[in-house]
């Protein structure tokens, strides 16, 4: 067969590596569980918050109905349980008033100092709380005490009085004509009877009739006492007072725009209220239910005994019962108001039938009537402990007029109905934007009406900020509009890559395509709630380019690294032929900076591929960042033709993936961090989780610690604070964020000081974390969101990795910690408390060599018997040696000495392990150092436990157990000498040959193929020019020849990108050019640096070291002597005799060394606290995928239609495939629908570029 058969046109079949099938990150049985677990804890939660509610409802009517004396001579119960005699005394009644104080005022939100709400004028909440604090004061102190629980009961459910009115005004007026006055109606005497009593209005007048009897039923049988003719304005203000202070009742989406839009704002979660009116508010309530509880009080307590029950206390008292039970309550209360939330977020609501509001008085009718009827004496008497009564029936039937029992049936009926009316909530359609919110201010009385969640649809409701109608001139630049651009969110994939093998490549092609398909899939479906992107890919490959001579002619070609790559790319993406023999899915084009390689996925995806040449461009991993900042930030918004407002909605929905050459991760991985960006836009970045992969014994230390570092450390920034590291590997930025102030400019700064280096090359992730961080964004772990890449597999390697990170991290952190007053005040994440935890850590890690050290030397002490003297010079001498060498030997001789005591101290842990263990058995577990030891090893298996799918992580502690000598003292010491040392990459070398594809007969096989397509060439004069720059094997060059001659253009917006490339290399990104002398300089200044701070920790390690030595040597005296218990026993050698024996005499402690511990288990102590709300956090995110899971399980069919998804798609191919249109500056046109706050980051640059043009303008004016 010839040569050329690959030219018939009937041999177009192909075959191809398929893609590999992975198994999904959640299988079925996954999926059901969660569903199973989601459905438990809803009918948990449900049964808490029905339960929950009614015990806190009775607790608060038995305290309101034992404040006053009153005999019980017809309540049948009170004669029956009377075993144990009621004993009051005034301080337990003082006590019972300061319990109800303590209810109705604790539980507020002003608990939260770091609350951002918007300014507004607090009067309308302010008269509104005073209100309702009124009403229920009244009641539960001059009302209640007269009543008995199951009227108290009733009576509750009678507060929605001006909710009826309110519908049966309603009523009234959609009855009646509106086209007629209502003068005219009333005129027409017989119509207006009528209509008025017309069958839709009826029902609402017997429901506000029977409501309002509760105003006035009691006062006209005379039930109250005679010295309290004050009932008869007391109890019908009191009810009118609490239904109009329940605003959140009867304000509903009707009064948006009135006078109480408002209240409808914050009802529905649109606006927040600021830390000042929450506190206004507070102390409105706390003075309000003070002054009544005092009038209250007057005859009955004396002032005195308030103070006197709250400076005595003692368990045995009645009054310190009393409050306890109260602050009991308020925890109740809390973790009511909790739980209602959980329901929330998981995106669940408690049935409205169901709901406290609803049945809560008919539970707690049901609980009084089963309690009295079977005469269960056991309350009685456990309430007369506490001085308290449980009344049944107050009043008995022989002194009633007449039977109130059914009226108050009725009250619990018409209560129980409006509750159900006020709690419903209508539906919505998935792909409305559903705010959730709860009334603000909770209320311990009636602790149901503060568990409502009320759900409003963002397309429904007016913007959420306020925005000037006056325009202004319509012909300013600030304000030029363009109804083209939409809130479509825009996804760039950019990845860094250097000498990443093929293996890395792949892994990191597979990730793209999975994503490319996963776009593709968003795009064609039907489901409306799905997020939908636009998407497209940027890979930047530093030192892409060699020099190669042929016949004499030295000229730049892409290296064997390029060609690996390009290899991998063609092998998993396929060639793609049309009928005319041309490949259009790969188009190259000369650059500035060297060249680009432009690839459409399969899927439709823009894929470029830029290949830097270091000699016309900077090199290293931040230029290359700078590059796509300034290109797709820069060029690509602010060089658009659009207007301020659309390209500022253009950079709030546009959002950078930033991964590297090696990672790998899961579409469903990107879209949580995409949910959660687009959800909340505060948020400048989100990170995932990172898991190394690779094989080897520095992989398995890796696993476990990168395991602990997200598990704790990662959770409680994210908790507490915020995320101090968004890894380049996988993390997500927002391109408002990156374009403000301070940042994305900053992050352009060369190095010019030696701690420059240090701080802006070494680690430059941190550092644009820093950055953002300091300008007030905040960055966000998820840790759902999981994503691998490799890590170092030897031992040199790591070692070199973390010489770079190390004096990176520490440096960016003691930056961040030394401005921690601009910080803490422009973020709001960023507290003095969280700035307290970041710098007991990085103090405890500037000593942990120290710390290590004499934990090595004791232990050796206690394994072996040995004086402490010998081997603390036995274990100082190796480490004072290796100090030496790192000053004075090459990185090599250094890696080998470290890697050789590594060995060496990894069987002196296994020492360490049996004196530790021998420790606690001769101590027991009650001594600090035991305690601390057990402490540590349970709460790293609680976290595996609460990561199971990461459980296995645990095993290989014993590696990094095995390692803590290597990696905390020789490590940290390599790190700190070799600080001056500012090579950049983990890989230092990597053999020519990776990625070499060519021997001597393809490459004479080249020149046949290149010599039979000139024919072709000629055929295009205009491109010429290009040089044959790609050795490829066979049919790879021969289609790559065939398409790179098909689409090339220097017209349009290829110019006017052109000149940008030029005018960025010119201003940022021109190679560094630096004298000898500069670099000697330069390395001068990093030596300095470096000997000063080598010599700082070293000195404060060696003193720390010494300090806890002789205090161990001298611990007879200098030692604190602790006695756990009575009659504590432990076990200790008799020097005489040489054997252990049981003593009774105290613990010997060191206090350094328990100073330390207690402060490194009080980290570990908040790290897992945080953990356990970041799990919590995280659970509530699974609950609420849990439906669309079943989308990520190839088991489930899909209710797709083929030829629709293949429709939507082809036309999506055709949309994005074009060059010009997806690649030039207006590259995507949006519809707009919402206006923006006009202080937004791209009119303060907008406004600072017309600033600094004015300034020239006069300066020329003035020359």
């Amino acid at each position: 067969m010839s040569s050329n058969d690959d030219d018939y046109r009937w041999n177009v079949f192909r075959s191809h590596k398929r893609a590999a099938t992975e198994t999904p990150s959640l299988t079925p049985w996954m999926i059901t569980s969660l569903q199973a677990t989601k459905l438990l804890l809803f009918l948990m939660c449900n049964t808490f918050l029905t339960l929950g509610s009614a015990i806190s409802k009775i607790c608060v009517l038995i305290l309101a109905t034992n404040i006053w004396d009153r005999k019980y001579h017809t309540d049948p119960y009170a004669r029956r349980c009377s075993r144990i005699p009621v004993q009051r005394t005034p301080r337990g009644v003082a006590a019972m008033y300061l319990a109800l104080l303590f209810i109705q005022a604790v539980p507020d939100g002003t608990v939260n100092l770091h609350v951002n709400g918007f300014l507004m004028e607090p009067f309308q909440f302010v008269v509104l709380e005073f209100l309702r604090a009124l009403g229920l004061s009244l009641l539960i102190f001059t009302v209640f005490p007269q009543l008995d629980l199951y009227r108290c009961l009733c009576l509750c459910a009678c507060f929605p009085i001006i909710t009826a009115l309110q519908k049966l005004l309603s009523t009234i007026s959609r009855t009646f004509k509106p086209g007629r006055s209502f003068g005219a109606r009333m005129c027409k005497g017989n119509r207006f009877v009528r209509d008025f009593l017309s069958t839709t209005t009826l029902p609402h007048l017997i429901l506000f009739l029977a409501l309002f009897s509760a105003t006035y039923l009691w006062n006209v049988m005379e039930t109250f006492s005679v010295q309290d003719n004050k009932m008869i304005w007391v109890l019908p203000f009191g009810l009118f007072a609490i239904s109009i202070g329940f605003w959140e009742s009867w304000v509903s989406e009707n009064h948006a725009e009135t006078t109480f839009h408002e209240l409808y704002q914050v009802k529905y979660g649109l606006r927040k209220l600021n830390i000042s009116t929450r506190l206004l508010i507070a102390i409105v309530r706390i003075i309000t239910v003070l002054v009544v509880m005092i009038y209250a009080a007057k005859g009955r307590v004396k002032p005195y005994l308030f103070f006197n029950v709250l400076t005595s206390y003692s368990y045995s008292f009645r009054q310190t019962r009393l409050l306890l039970i109260a602050f009991g309550m308020i925890l109740l209360n809390f973790s009511l108001r909790g739980c209602a939330r959980f329901l929330a977020a998981i995106g669940m609501r408690a049935f409205s039938i169901f709901h406290p509001v609803t049945i809560v008085p008919a539970v707690g009718y049901a609980i009084i009537a089963f309690i009295c009827n079977h005469k269960i004496c056991g309350i009685a008497n456990f309430l007369a402990r506490l001085g308290l009564r449980w009344s049944c029936d107050q009043w008995g039937r022989k002194t009633r007029p007449f039977d109130d029992w059914y009226i108050c049936m009725i009250w619990l009926a018409v209560g129980a109905y409006r509750g159900y009316q006020f709690v419903h909530q209508k539906s919505y359609d998935k792909c409305d934007e559903v705010v959730d919110s709860m009334p603000p201010v909770p209320n311990g009385f009636c602790i149901e009406q503060s568990l409502v969640v009320f759900h409003i649809s963002l397309s429904n409701a007016e913007p959420i900020f306020d925005i000037d109608d006056d325009h202004g001139d319509p012909y300013d630049e600030l304000i030029v509009r363009n109804d083209e651009v939409d809130s479509t969110l825009t996804l760039y994939m950019c990845a860094t890559m250097w000498h990443e093998t093929a293996t890395e490549m792949a892994q990191m092609l597979r990730s793209i395509l999975k994503l490319d398909g996963e776009h593709a899939r968003r795009l064609a479906a039907k489901k409306a709630d799905q997020l939908r992107f636009k998407l497209e890919g940027h890979i930047f490959f530093d030192d892409a380019w060699e020099d190669r001579t042929e016949l004499g002619i030295t000229k730049r070609v892409p290296n064997d690294f390029f060609r690996t790559f390009f290899d991998t790319l063609s092998e998993l993406t396929g060639e793609f032929v049309d009928e005319s023999g041309s490949m259009m899915s790969r188009i190259l084009v000369n650059t500035p900076y060297g060249g680009r390689l432009v690839v459409k996925l399969p899927a439709g995806t823009l894929l470029f591929v830029h290949l830097k040449d270091k000699k016309l461009i900077r090199h290293k991993k931040r230029w290359s960042q700078v590059m796509y900042m300034y290109y797709l930030l820069g060029h690509r918004i602010m060089d658009s033709p659009l207007s301020i407002e659309d390209r500022q909605q253009m950079a709030d929905n546009t959002f950078i993936l930033a991964i590297d050459g090696d990672s790998k991760f899961e579409p469903e991985a990107v879209m949580r961090l995409l949910n959660l960006m687009n959800t909340k836009s505060d948020i400048g970045c989100a990170c995932g989780r990172i898991h190394p992969i690779g094989s080897g014994i520095m992989v398995w230390y890796q696993k476990f610690e990168y395991a602990i570092a997200h598990w704790f450390q990662k959770a409680a920034e994210h908790v507490f604070g915020c995320v101090l590291c968004a890894p380049g590997c996988f993390s997500l930025f927002r391109a408002s964020a990156l374009m403000d102030d301070n940042i994305m400019h900053k992050y352009t700064k060369t190095a010019q000081e030696p701690r420059h280096f240090v701080q802006y090359d070494q680690g430059e992730d941190r550092w644009l974390s820093t950055l953002m961080l300091k300008q007030g964004y905040r960055i966000e772990y998820v840790a759902a969101s999981d994503a691998e890449t490799y890590a170092p597999e030897g031992f040199e390697e790591f070692f070199n990795q973390r010489r770079r990170w190390t004096p990176s991290s520490i440096a960016n952190t003691i930056d961040l910690l030394s401005d921690y007053k601009r910080a803490s005040e422009n973020n709001d994440s960023i507290s003095m408390s969280y700035i307290s935890y970041q710098f007991m850590v990085i103090f405890f890690s500037m000593l942990g060599p120290a710390i290590i050290f004499t934990m090595l030397v004791f232990a050796q002490v206690a394994a072996f018997g040995v004086d402490s003297a010998k081997v603390m010079l036995y274990n100082g001498i190796p480490i004072s040696l290796f100090i030496l060498i790192c000053f004075i030997t090459e990185s090599n001789v250094q890696l080998l000495y470290a890697k050789l005591m590594s060995i060496i101290y990894a069987f002196v842990m296994l020492a360490v392990l049996v004196a530790t263990s021998s420790q606690i058995v001769l101590e027991t577990v009650i001594s600090p150092t035991s305690m601390f030891i057990v402490a540590m090893v349970l709460i790293f298996f609680i976290a595996a436990c609460l990561h199971p799918r990461e459980f296995t992580n645990i095993i290989y502690g014993i590696v990094f157990f095995l390692m803590i000598p290597s990696t905390y003292v020789f490590l940290t010491l390599y790190s700190l000498i070799n600080l001056n040392v500012i090579n950049w990459g983990t890989r230092e070398a990597v053999a020519k040959a990776t990625g070499k594809v060519c021997g001597i007969f393809l490459e004479g096989l080249f020149g046949l193929i290149e010599r039979k397509l000139e024919r072709l060439e000629r055929s295009v004069a205009e491109l010429h020019h290009i040089e044959d720059q790609f050795f490829f094997s066979k049919q790879k060059q021969k289609l790559f020849e065939r398409f790179r001659c098909a689409v090339f253009a220097r017209t349009g917006n290829f110019g006017a990108e052109e000149k940008f490339w030029i005018q960025l290399i010119e201003t940022y990104l021109k190679p560094i050019e630096s004298s000898p002398q500069q670099q000697s300089a330069i390395a001068e200044g990093l030596a300095s640096l470096r000997n000063n701070i080598a010599f700082a920790i070293i000195l404060l390690n060696a003193l720390l070291a010494l300090a806890i030595y002789l205090i161990q040597k001298h611990k007879n005296v200098l030692s604190i002597r602790w006695t756990p218990y009575r009659n504590f026993k432990w076990t200790k050698m008799n020097e005489l005799t040489g054997q252990y024996e049981e003593t009774k005499d105290p613990l010997k402690i060191d206090p350094l060394g328990m100073a330390i511990i207690v402060f490194l288990l009080g980290i570990l102590i908040v790290q897992t606290i945080g953990m356990l709300i970041h799990r919590l956090n995280t659970m509530i995110g699974a609950f609420q995928e849990v439906n669309q899971l079943h989308d990520l399980v190839p088991n489930w069919k899909s209710k797709k239609t083929d030829d629709e998804r293949i429709l939507t798609a082809a036309r999506q191919m055709t949309d994005t495939t074009s060059y010009a249109l997806s690649h030039g500056a207006d590259g995507y046109t949006r519809h707009r629908e919402l206006d923006r706050d006009n202080e937004t980051v791209l009119y303060k640059l907008q406004r600072a570029r017309l600033a600094k043009r004015m300034q020239k303008a006069e300066a020329k004016n003035q020359a």
